[in-house]
């Protein structure tokens, strides 16, 4: 039976993956939502191949597309998972799900990765809230970008549309007085990238938590 759930994907070039990660998860949720933010390969032609919802979202940024795919949701209860994962397992679902219907407002996964420990979480989002937010340093993995949240609970229209967003629910669950959730995932396997592609998203995410910082004082 399928889980009232929509799966939104963020997608970005990822025309190898998408369909691995579409239909490893089609026919366990109510839908499944492919967000095309503008790739330049065929993302969207792999995507609309497949069962999905395929969608376009013309401003670039993570966020953004993921706000798209809420927007056009079915359910209340979202999955946000990235599109370039190579193993997606369909067991996580089942995990998500059952961590969420503890109360918690927003679940992350925890995994394994032979990525480099995750370089922009270890080297800016754990340090950020370690100085910032000391009372988060149990979260494990601050942007894992697989986790499950309810759309009517969380603020999500009002955050920004960069690589923050993520980072933006948990801690908008935070401060509503939520512990954030954390669920083993096993291994994920996602695509690597060079350090210096992460510079972007490094700078967008620290000044967002020196902002909030600001802004909760």
């Amino acid at each position: 039976m399928e889980k009232k759930i929509s799966i939104i994907i963020p997608s970005f070039n990822v025309a190898t993956t998408i369909t691995g990660v579409v239909n490893e998860f089609i026919d366990l949720v109510d839908e499944v939502i492919v967000v095309n933010n503008n790739s330049r390969d065929d993302t969207k032609k792999q995507a609309t191949r497949t069962r999905a919802k395929v969608i376009d979202c013309k401003t670039q940024g993570m966020g953004y597309a993921i706000k798209e795919g809420l927007k056009v949701a079915k359910n209340d209860l979202i999955i946000k998972i990235d599109g370039d994962i190579r193993n997606p397992n369909k067991n996580w679902i089942e995990k998500l799900e059952s961590k969420f219907q503890n109360g918690y407002l927003f679940v992350n996964s925890i995994y394994s990765s032979d990525y480099d420990e995750f370089p922009v979480g270890t080297l800016t989002a754990r340090p950020a809230l370690k100085v910032l937010f000391p009372e988060l340093e149990y979260v494990k993995i601050p942007l894992s970008g697989t986790y499950i949240f309810d759309r009517t609970k969380l603020n999500w229209n009002d955050l920004r549309g960069d690589w923050s967003f993520d980072l933006g629910l948990l801690m908008d669950a935070h401060f509503k007085g939520s512990t954030i959730g954390q669920v083993e995932i096993g291994y994920l396997n996602d695509s690597q990238k060079k350090i210096s592609e992460y510079h972007e998203m490094a700078v967008e995410i620290f000044a967002y938590l020196i902002k909030l910082k600001f802004l909760h004082e």
